[in-house]
């Protein structure tokens, strides 16, 4: 068997299998509680709530009140960008087919931008693609899967060797930023180049850009500010459940977190953990992908609290925790950290989904206030697990930013293309 045609198969063996093993849910929902999975016998249900929003605007009702047209009465919570596609003659009766194209554009962008080396490799991949919090995004068709596929074009328009193509992911992040707020924060990889000319124009352009889209969503804030539902308990991350635990609340929780944030990455500067290590040139890509995915992350639960949708951001960390810790090239200690930074990957993707699991067993036996006592238990132990998760991903991020400001002051760099 000649290399490519391995390389083929094993690609396609990459596919087939987590599309056989979402397809499986469809037939058999009972499965969904094995991995921990709350289903509620209707499928895509959030991009049927933003569906019965559409309705609702269309019948002269407030989209941003209880919505009767919703299976759980949601009111709209996100921008009103996405009102307008009723204006596109959508409605609830298209959720089927829309949401799943949605899940089909999501595995297909997955399967494109993660293309194993080995058979170890798929495996790596496998855990993380079908990992509960993945599988949870998919069931609802949440609309973190639109902002996961139009970002996707980010690193490889980076990448591209023509000027204008490498300022799309300008419009790109901000797009995002309009239809979800918080993909502002993957602004930060725009500083990748080794132009300092290029880069400080494109920064530029990104702040002009994210301000406009800023002040037009400003009424949106104050529509739906107080309506957001609470991300609580298992299959959720944040910052801000520490600080909760022991008394602090609201602003001054969230001011914790961002306050940690920042001592972390000031230890990470002052002992130059990273000091002599760059990025191989052949995995560059890989960098770019993880700097973008790490940023998300990071920037979500540094700042409040999250559903587990969030997590299908992992993807873009997957390939560089597979290859870093096998580069020989690579510093020790880098080679470590990738492999801790993996293993808490593995850790956050799975061990909420597996607890549910565990504690849905024991729902016909035990009550529901005793059940619900033990996930917080469990939530709040697990917490210094996540923040180490969180830790690392800052250190990796101090590394990128460092690496790109000192591009802009000096001039010197590695080129990105």
């Amino acid at each position: 068997m000649t290399a490519s045609l391995w390389s083929r198969r094993r690609w396609c063996t990459f596919v087939v299998i987590p599309a056989v093993y979402f397809a499986s849910f469809a037939f058999s929902p009972g499965l969904f509680q094995i991995v921990g999975v709350n289903h509620y016998g209707v499928w895509f249900l959030d991009s049927f709530a933003i569906l019965a929003s559409n309705d609702a605007l269309a019948r002269g009702l407030d989209p941003y009140g209880p919505n009767a047209l919703d299976y759980f009465n949601r009111p709209h919570v996100y921008s009103h960008w996405w009102l307008g596609l009723g204006k596109l003659g959508l409605t609830r009766a298209d959720n089927f087919w829309l949401g799943l194209s949605l899940v089909v554009a999501f595995l297909a962008t997955v399967a494109v931008r993660l293309r194993p080396r080995e058979p170890r490799e798929v495996l790596w991949y496998w855990v993380v693609l079908c990992s509960s919090p993945v599988l949870l995004a998919v069931e609802r068709a949440n609309n973190d899967l639109v902002v996961f596929v139009l970002l996707a074009p980010v690193v490889p328009c980076l990448l591209h060797a023509n000027r204008w193509v490498r300022l799309l992911p300008v419009a790109l992040i901000a797009v995002a930023a309009g239809l979800k707020f918080y993909p502002g924060i993957a602004g930060l990889v725009l500083l990748a180049g080794s132009d300092v000319r290029e880069v400080r124009g494109r920064l530029g352009i990104a702040v002009v850009a994210l301000a406009v889209v800023g002040i037009n969503l400003i009424s949106d804030l104050a529509q739906f500010s107080g309506l957001v539902p609470r991300a609580n308990g298992l299959m959720t991350f944040g910052s801000v459940h520490l600080f909760e635990a022991v008394g602090a609340f609201g602003w001054r929780a969230t001011a914790l977190g961002l306050s940690t944030a920042m001592a972390i990455v000031g230890v990470f500067v002052r002992y130059r953990v990273f000091a002599g290590w760059e990025v191989a040139e052949a995995d560059r890509a890989d960098w770019l992908a993880f700097t973008l995915g790490a940023a998300l992350l990071a920037g979500c639960f540094f700042t409040g609290t999250n559903f587990g949708y969030r997590w299908v951001f992992a993807l873009w960390l997957a390939p560089l925790l597979w290859r870093l810790p096998r580069d020989v090239r690579a510093p020790k200690y880098v080679r470590r950290l990738a492999t801790l930074t993996g293993a808490l990957l593995v850790w956050v993707l799975w061990a909420d989904g597996i607890a549910s699991a565990m504690l849905a067993r024991f729902s016909d036996t035990v009550p529901a206030g005793i059940l619900m006592k033990w996930a917080d238990i469990f939530f709040m132990l697990e917490q210094p697990l996540h923040w180490g998760f969180f830790a690392t991903l800052l250190g990796w991020l101090t590394h990128f930013a460092c690496s790109g400001l000192r591009t802009l002051t000096t001039g010197a760099g590695k080129k990105t293309r």
